[in-house]
C-alpha cells in the first residue's frame, strides 16, 4: 500500500475514533442524567406496587366482610322465620288461653250463682241461726281418745304444710297496721282470735304491745300457745263469741277458719261480730284465695277439714249485709314463683297470676263509728 493511502486511512481511524469518543462522553453524559430519574422510576414502582398489595388485601378483607354478612344475612333471615312461627304459635296459645280464661269466668259466675241459691235456701228453710249440723257426718263408735289422736294429727298436718311459725307470722304483719288503728280508736279494747290454733297471731300481737287473747278447740295447740304465754282458751268459737259483751272488742279476727264451717256458722259469726265489735273496731279474716288454680285445685284439698272455699264475691255481700261500712278485700300472698313467670317472655301475664297469684284473700269490715 502506498504511503499516501496509509496515511489517509490512519488519519479517517484518528478522527472516527475522536468522533466514537465524543458520542461516548455524549451518552456517559445522558446515563449520567438519566439514573436518578430511573432510581425515581423504580421509587415509584415500588410505591405503586405497594399501593397494589394494599389494595388487595383491603379487597380480600371487603370479600371476606362480604361473606360474613351474606352468612349473618342469612342467619338472620332465618331467626325471623323462627320469630314469625313463634308469634304465629304465641298467638295461637293466647286465643286458646283466652278462651279457657272466658270458660273459667262463666263457671265462676255459675258456681257464684249456685252458692247463693243454696245460701237462700237454707237460710229461709232453718230459723234461729244456729249453724246446720252436717249431713254427711258419719256417726262413730264411741272410742277412747279418739279425739286427741284427731287433734294430734292436725297439730302435725299444720306444721308440716302450713309453714314454721316464724314464717305465719312474718306473713301477718301485714294486717298489724288495720289492728293497731282499730284498737287506738276503740280505747284499746282487747282482740279476740277465733280459731286461734299455734297462736302466731296472738304472738305477734303481744309483740307490739296490743292485748288479745284466742279461742280454739284443739287440745294440742291450745297446749303448746300456753306454753308460750298466751292467753288461749279451750273453746268453741261460736259459743266462746256470744259470750262476749257488747261492743267490748277492738277487732274480731279469724285466720284460715271459715273454710272449715258451714255457710250459716260464717253467717252467724258475721251478724254476731257486729253486736260484740266496738263502734270503729274491724272484723278481720284470712282464707284461701280458690280462684288460685294452684289452690283450688290441690293445696285447699290438703287440709281434710276444709268443707267449701269462701270467695270474695260472697263475703264482700255477707259483711256489707251486717252493716259492715267500709268492706275492704284484699288479694295478699302470691306464690313465689310468679315473678319468675311474669319475666318469661313465652308466658301469658294472666294466665301466670291465674296460677301464681295471690294464694290467700283478707276481708275486713269496720264497724261504722256512729253504730
Amino acid at each position: 500500500m502506498k504511503p499516501l493511502k496509509r496515511l489517509e486511512r490512519y488519519l479517517s481511524a484518528f478522527f472516527t475514533l475522536g468522533r466514537t469518543k465524543g458520542q461516548a462522553k455524549a451518552a456517559h453524559r445522558t446515563l449520567t442524567n438519566l439514573t436518578p430519574r430511573v432510581d425515581h422510576l423504580e421509587d415509584r414502582a415500588d410505591g405503586v406496587d405497594a399501593d397494589l398489595r394494599a389494595m388487595q388485601e383491603s379487597l380480600d378483607a371487603r370479600q371476606s366482610h362480604l361473606e360474613d354478612a351474606d352468612g349473618r344475612m342469612h342467619r338472620l333471615f332465618e331467626w325471623t322465620r323462627r320469630y314469625e312461627a313463634l308469634a304465629d304459635e304465641l298467638i295461637a296459645d293466647y286465643h286458646r288461653e283466652a278462651a279457657i280464661l272466658r270458660r273459667v269466668g262463666q263457671s265462676d259466675s255459675a258456681l257464684l250463682a249456685r252458692m247463693f241459691t243454696d245460701i237462700s235456701r237454707r237460710l229461709d228453710g232453718e230459723a234461729g241461726g244456729a249453724p246446720a249440723k252436717e249431713s254427711s257426718k258419719v256417726k262413730l263408735p264411741s272410742t277412747e281418745g279418739f279425739d286427741l289422736f284427731k287433734d294430734s294429727f292436725y297439730h302435725r298436718l299444720e306444721n308440716r304444710w302450713r309453714g314454721a311459725p316464724e314464717e305465719i307470722a312474718r306473713r301477718l304483719k301485714v294486717y298489724i297496721p288495720d289492728v293497731e288503728a282499730a284498737w287506738l280508736r276503740t280505747d284499746k279494747k282487747p282482740v279476740m282470735d277465733l280459731g286461734c290454733g299455734r297462736g302466731e297471731w296472738l304472738g305477734l300481737l303481744r309483740d307490739h304491745g296490743i292485748e288479745g287473747f284466742g279461742v280454739d278447740t284443739n287440745a294440742v295447740q291450745i297446749e303448746e300457745a300456753q306454753e308460750a304465754g298466751l292467753d288461749v282458751r279451750a273453746s268453741d268459737a261460736l259459743q266462746a263469741l256470744a259470750d262476749q259483751s257488747d261492743a267490748s272488742l277492738s277487732v274480731i279476727s279469724a285466720h284460715h277458719l271459715i273454710e272449715h264451717l258451714p255457710f250459716d256458722a260464717v253467717a252467724w259469726i258475721v251478724r254476731e261480730t257486729g253486736r260484740v265489735l266496738a263502734p270503729g273496731g274491724i272484723l278481720l279474716f284470712e282464707t284461701p284465695n280458690t280462684r288460685n288454680v294452684l289452690v283450688g285445685a290441690t293445696t285447699f284439698h290438703t287440709d281434710p277439714t276444709h268443707l267449701k272455699p269462701m270467695p270474695e264475691q260472697v263475703m264482700g255481700v255477707l259483711l256489707e249485709t251486717a252493716g259492715f261500712d267500709p268492706v275492704n278485700i284484699r288479694h295478699i300472698n302470691p306464690h313465689e314463683r310468679l315473678g319468675k313467670f311474669l319475666d318469661m317472655p313465652d308466658f301469658n301475664d294472666e294466665l301466670a297470676h291465674l296460677m301464681f297469684g295471690p294464694q290467700d284473700l283478707a276481708i275486713l269490715g269496720t264497724k261504722p263509728v256512729d253504730a
